[in-house]
């Protein structure tokens, strides 16, 4: 009895432990602006930052039920350097040249940092979109599930808002997802 226990016990061990090194596997490694300055300078790379605050009850929401999936943090962590931040820090941001500080209003306030990132629209969660020269691509706020944020990923990260209006490429991303053999038609 002990024995099957014993058993139990060191296969239950090794299946978990197994499981959950696959699970670390495919989250994202969020790092910090500054990280993601340094790497952006060894190795060029799109980022990707997600600005949020504490409070946030939909930021809660795309980080447990859209960015936790394994499909969209093995596709941000390969394509993007992922940046957490919150735009009610009070540290300061070197950014590009210039100093981003914590603006205090009221009870409250606001990083200047975000502020910038977001064109001065402080909606939370937002997704902000960085390319290699760190020029801002676009910023996307509110709450999209892992389907539709799959799409938004690849939009940016292959350049296809270069290519394609997003209407365009919107329909025909599930043609180039089940048809790998083929690739997207451009209207001319």
């Amino acid at each position: 009895m002990i024995r099957n226990v014993f058993n139990f016990t060191v296969i239950f061990v090794a299946l978990t432990g197994s499981v959950f090194a696959q699970q670390d596997l495919s989250k994202i490694e969020w790092i910090s602006i500054e990280e993601a300055l340094e790497r952006q300078q060894l190795d060029p790379k799109k980022l990707l930052v997600e600005v949020y605050t504490d409070w946030c009850k939909v930021c809660h929401k795309l980080d447990q039920i859209s960015l936790s999936q394994p499909q969209v943090a093995v596709y941000i962590n390969e394509n993007y350097y992922p940046v957490k931040f919150n735009a009610e820090s009070k540290k300061a941001i070197n950014f590009m040249g210039k100093q981003y500080n914590f603006v205090e209003k009221s009870n409250t306030g606001y990083h200047e940092f975000a502020y910038k990132i977001t064109h001065g629209k402080l909606n939370y969660p937002s997704l902000v979109f960085l390319d290699k020269d760190l020029s801002i691509i676009q910023s996307i706020y509110g709450f999209h599930g892992p389907d539709k944020l799959l799409k938004v990923l690849t939009y940016f990260a292959e350049d296809y808002n270069k290519k394609l209006p997003w209407k365009d490429f919107n329909a025909q991303y599930n043609n180039m997802i089940y048809n790998s053999s083929s690739s997207i038609q451009r209207n001319n």
